[in-house]
């Protein structure tokens, strides 16, 4: 009971003390939520990401192979390893039926049981002579009975009749031996003790579907497969024959649309428990399919996202428990004379900090109860992200829901931040009322980072970093996943926390020099602000560190997703070349047909100058279906061209020189030599048979106003055309000089030189309010048959919503709003005790003949020489590391990452708001915190003295 009645008054203790300070309790309760929001948004969208790529999996699978990976197929076969009785095999059976199906705990599809003997000789009883069939197995399926159309006769049922088998036989078995629904067959096992069936045919079957994912084997391998009723094959087939099962199989189909990410684990458990124990029954009973495969890539991208995810938040991690410590630096602060106090009193630092431990404990348990919620709202904003700051609401997220790895995370950082956030406290306990003294008029020496050159080490890893981009050529080479690398976050991040650093190392020096100056036209606010700023260091150094922190890597993020998004768009839509390509075939006429046994052999290939092989749809009509703006015809072609004392294999790219430049999205310049697109159509219309070529064939040489001589092969057919050289390209849009030269031409000539039309694409400009679906189904409805679509908006949504990608940028964006928030709130905080701290002096001055005005005067000047050095400091570091780091990001996407190449440059139109959106809010602070001390009068601020 003492025990009890001493917690209670130890928490009401503590939540006393925490009234008493109920403003920096509130902040460090807010540390501690975004803290734990943070470490449980990570696991939550890495386990919701990682769902939604399994789901897409499971989706594709059934559509590519028409089975799930959440079907389980067990099998026996007897001839690798040795048939079985039936008894010995029942006992799995019922298992599986019972328990272990039914205890995976997802909704089954369908389940499906066969069991077979090994090949027996069949027999056709005609006339009292058997007629000699062929050998074929005797067996059962269970649970397919819908999927089985009865063609003749009807489904066989077991009867008391043990003498006579009612059997079912498979249509292409019928046709095959001629057995019709009545004969009777004579069934005979091999061996030296042989054992006679009769069975009488009772109904021949066929699929209903072929395709029926259903069915465990592809119905055809079951057309020699004489089938009875379970209960015969369990009763009179394995009471006459040994060893009759040769192979036995359960097939079940699991829904897997329901998975979330909590079961995953325990349905894996599950999944091999079913395995173990259906073995043990049968020694060599296989799980030949199964989810494990599907589940373990879905954790390995779970463990790796979250890892990836956590190693890119660790930056913003570090600015929470920053914001904390400092938080609970401000609080022990205003308590240290209490704290020196009670030690003189007897009171061990072990209990002092006890009191504080108690009173985190508390305010994290409530952050534990608000930050949870709010990490899933985090990870559902983070499924919303597309870029650095650029939120899609309107788009579907991913189905969230709270897991044990996101509370464990939580609970990790939560200590981790209660710890840091003791240290203060621990610190405090080793002072004396001496040194509280001391402390209260000028810092008695530097903090421990300047003390230790923390900052001018920290520089060395980053330079090294720097250096290592540079001789190695970037951070991602070859096919590597650019947002998987942690150096894309981790080596900015420590570059500018080095000059962050570094920054407040040189800030009091400036400052001190300032003030100087000031003292010569002997301008007191001025004077004041500065002497203040250069002495009294630790008043500022925690928020202005937030702030140049802040901005700095909001800076690099901006340039950074600015440069990785622009990069992106522009390959995707030089990849596509228009904004929608439609990959067209035209109908073909007079199409020779595969010759079949005993038919004249097929007719040669109509030539083409002489009969049309194809037949088009204008390309006018296009723009009947609903979107289409502009449609134009472009043809791919292979050919030779005559180069010096060889040829080379080229690209040959037909244009309409008209619709062309009507879907071309983006046309560089620089692509085409430094002449305009409508130049070079412009040259294609005045001589038809020109050519814009590759740069590459101007260096072998040919030169412009040259005839190049090539070969064309268009399906099949081979024609000699000559071009004429009329400019040089280095790009075209849709097609890539590493797959060969590049000729462009005008379409129709080529089909001239050849004597006939070929198939080509469609590419076409669309209204971007009608989807792609509804644009190509209207294209399909005009009669033009399309095979295939490539769309830019399409192809961007999808790299967009990569969890790696999204994941980065959601960290990057959630982390910005929440360090921004801190800051400011940090500047607040940290500026009104200040000032409180500062209270006597300023009434001094009052009272010394310094006018209200010029107090006002002096605390603005304080606060805008602060948010100032903060702004430029952390922008311009900021830049530096985006120009240092982001020009060596070598990514790109599509079949040639990196071409076109997209140079970076700083994203200062999105530095803009955020400029914006800190003035907008700083300036509210500075009103806030004006206003507060415009109630402190001058007897007040002189009568605070030491308590402030």
């Amino acid at each position: 009971m003492r025990r009890i009645v001493a917690l209670i008054s130890v928490l009401t203790a503590a939540i006393k003390r925490l009234r008493a300070n109920l403003g920096l309790a509130l902040c460090a309760w807010l540390a501690a939520v975004i803290a734990v929001a943070l470490a449980a948004a990570v696991p939550a969208y890495a386990e919701a990401a990682s769902l939604r790529l399994l789901q897409d999996e499971i989706r594709q699978q059934e559509q590519r192979q028409g089975r799930s990976p959440f079907a389980l197929l067990l099998r026996y076969i007897g001839a690798w390893n040795t048939p079985l009785e039936w008894e010995r095999v029942a006992p799995a059976d019922d298992y599986l039926r019972r328990e272990g199906i039914p205890g995976l705990d997802l909704p089954i599809t369908s389940f499906a049981r066969h069991v077979r003997t090994a090949p027996l000789r069949i027999f056709l009883a005609a006339d009292g002579d058997a007629v000699f069939l062929k050998n074929a197995p005797l067996g059962f399926i269970s649970g397919l009975d819908d999927r089985m159309h009865i063609v003749d006769g009807q489904m066989p049922t077991s009867s008391a009749d043990d003498a006579m088998l009612a059997v079912m036989i498979a249509r292409a078995f019928a046709n095959e031996t001629g057995v019709n629904v009545g004969d009777t067959l004579t069934i005979i096992a091999p061996g030296t003790r042989p054992a006679t069936l009769q069975a009488r045919v009772a109904a021949i079957w066929a699929p209903v579907n072929r395709s029926d994912p259903a069915w465990f084997f592809p119905p055809d391998t079951l057309n020699d497969l004489i089938l009875v009723p379970e209960a015969s094959f369990t009763g009179p087939v394995a009471g006459t024959l040994r060893n009759e099962v040769d192979q036995a199989l359960w097939f079940v189909r699991l829904s897997g649309e329901g998975v979330t990410g909590a079961q995953v684990s325990p349905l894996l458990s599950r999944v091999e428990s079913v395995r173990a124990r259906v073995n043990s029954l049968i020694p060599g009973l296989r799980l030949e399919q199964g989810p494990a495969e599907a589940l373990r890539r879905y954790q390995d991208r779970v463990a790796s996202l979250t890892t990836q995810l956590f190693v890119f938040s660790a930056p913003i991690l570090a600015l929470t428990l920053y914001f904390a410590t400092l938080v609970a630096a401000l609080l022990v602060r205003r308590q240290s004379s209490e704290i020196a106090l009670m030690k003189s009193r007897g009171v061990r630092s072990a209990q002092i900090l006890g009191m504080y431990l108690v009173e985190w404990v508390i305010i994290g348990g409530v952050a534990l109860a608000a930050g949870l919620p709010l990490g899933l709202a985090f990870a559902s904003v983070m499924s919303r992200v597309r870029s650095f700051l650029e939120v899609d609401l309107s788009g579907a997220g991913v189905p969230l829901s709270p897991g044990a790895q996101s509370l464990t995370f939580a609970l990790v950082v939560l200590v981790i931040t209660v710890g840091a956030s003791l240290t203060p406290a621990f610190v405090a306990t080793r002072r004396t009322l001496v040194d509280e003294q001391q402390q209260a008029a000028r810092a008695a020496r530097p903090p421990l980072w300047q003390r230790a050159y923390l900052d001018l080490l920290l520089l060395i890893p980053a330079a090294y970093g720097v250096y290592q981009l540079q001789i190695g050529g970037g951070l991602f080479q070859g096919n590597a996943d650019p947002f998987s690398n942690p150096l894309l976050v981790l080596t900015p991040a420590l570059l500018c926390f080095a000059l962050g650093l570094l920054t407040l190392r040189l800030i009091p020096l400036i400052l001190e020099g300032l003030a100087r100056l000031a003292a010569l036209p002997a301008w007191i606010a001025p004077l004041v602000t500065l002497r203040a700023l250069a002495r009294q260091t630790d008043n500022y150094r925690g928020a202005l560190l937030l702030l140049i922190l802040t901005l700095s890597l909001a800076t690099y993020s901006a340039t950074m997703a600015d440069t990785l998004d622009g990069a992106m768009r522009t390959e995707l839509t030089y990849q596509v070349g228009a904004m929608t390509q439609l990959f067209e075939t035209g109908e073909s006429v007079g199409q020779a047909r595969p010759g079949q046994p005993g038919s004249p052999p097929q007719q040669p290939r109509p030539d083409i100058r002489e009969e049309a092989r194809f037949l088009f749809v204008p390309v006018s009509e296009h723009l009947q279906a609903p979107g289409v703006q502009a449609a134009a015809r472009v043809g791919r072609y292979e050919a030779f061209v005559s180069v010096g004392a060889g040829s080379r294999q080229a690209q040959v790219i037909g244009i309409d020189r008209t619709d062309f430049p009507k879907v071309i999205t983006r046309f560089d310049r620089a692509w085409g030599g430094g002449e305009s697109l409508g130049g070079l159509m412009n040259l294609l219309a005045r001589y038809p048979n020109g050519a814009l070529v590759s740069r590459e064939l101007l260096g072998d040489g040919l030169r412009i106003g040259d005839a190049l001589p090539a070969t064309l092969r268009l399906y099949g057919d081979q024609r000699e055309v000559r071009f004429r050289i009329v400019a040089a390209i280095d790009l075209w849009p849709g097609v890539y000089p590493q797959d060969g030269p590049i000729i462009v031409a005008n379409l129709n000539y080529i089909f001239d030189e050849m004597g006939g039309q070929y198939p080509y694409d469609v590419w076409i400009t669309r209204d971007q309010a009608v989807p792609i679906d509804e644009a190509v189904a209207g294209v399909r409805g005009q009669g033009i048959p399309v095979i295939d679509v490539l769309d830019v908006t399409t192809l961007i949504a999808r790299e967009q919503s990569r969890p790696q990608r999204q994941g980065l940028f959601g960290v990057l964006t959630i982390g910005f709003l929440t360090a921004g928030v801190l800051t400011l709130l940090g500047f607040l905080v940290a500026g009104f005790i200040t000032a409180r701290r500062r209270a006597i002096e300023l009434g001094m001055l009052r009272a010394l003949g310094l006018n209200g005005s010029g107090v006002a005067a002096a605390l603005l000047l304080e606060q805008l020489l602060l948010i100032g050095a903060g702004l430029a400091a952390g922008s311009g570091i900021g830049a530096m590391a985006a120009l240092l780091i982001v020009p060596f990001m070598q990514v790109g996407v599509g079949p040639y990452p990196g071409v076109p190449a997209y140079p970076p440059r700083l994203a200062w139109e999105s530095m803009a708001g955020i400029y914006a959106a800190f003035g907008a809010t700083l300036t509210l602070s500075l009103l806030a915190l004006g206003a507060s001390l415009a109630r402190v009068r001058l007897f007040q601020a002189v009568k605070l003295g030491d308590a402030n």
